[in-house]
Parts: C-alpha cells; structure tokens; sequence
C-alpha cells in the first residue's frame, strides 16, 4: 500500500514537472527555429560581407603603400633640399657675411686715416 502511494505522488510529480516544463520546450523549439533562420541568412550574406571585407583589407593595403612611398619621397626631398639647397644658402651667406665684415673693416679704416 505504501509503495501504491508512493507511485501514485510520484507519477503526480511527474505530471506536474511535465506540464510545468511544456512552456519551456516550446520556447526552446520556437528559438532554435528563430536561430536556424538567422543562420541561414547569415550564411547567404556571409560570402558577400567577407568580399566586402576582403575589399577593404586591399584598398587599407593599396593606401598603406601610398603612403609609405610618399614618406619616401618626402625623406629624399627633405634630403635634397638639405644638400643641393640649404648648405649652398649656407655657404653663400657665410661668404656674403665675411665680404660684409672685409667691406666694413675697409670702410672704417678709410674713414679713421
């Protein structure tokens, strides 16, 4: 008899956790449905977003190069200027300088006799 009872809260228990647990596998099934679907599309747009992607990643690499060479380029004008332009100015400032002093010194030295 006891054993009957027991059964009987048993398969009570059970019922209760079953219908209890109904809800939630039919919220399960309809979110694996809504999961299935979003895989889907994203596997229909994935190939053309890694295109895209792919796209991007050239023109970041063609716009790097460019850079790159423009940096170059600048370096060997800043070089060019340095050497062919500003040690020339340097020098023909210098001597334009030493030509001011040598004037000066005959200048005053006529005027002092």
């Amino acid at each position: 008899m006891i054993w009957e009872v027991a059964f009987v809260i048993f398969l009570l228990s059970l019922t209760v956790l079953v219908y209890l647990l109904i809800p939630v596998v039919v919220r399960f099934r309809e979110t694996l449905g809504r999961l299935n679907k979003t895989l889907d599309i994203l596997n229909e747009d994935l190939p053309d977003i890694m295109k895209n992607v792919r796209n991007v990643s050239e023109r970041v690499d063609g716009v790097m190069k460019t850079a790159e060479k423009t940096v170059d380029n600048i370096s060997q004008l800043e070089y060019t200027i340095t050497k062919e332009i500003k040690e020339p100015l340097q020098n023909i400032a210098q001597i334009i300088g030493t030509l001011i002093q040598v004037i000066n010194r005959l200048f005053y030295r006529s005027k002092k006799k």
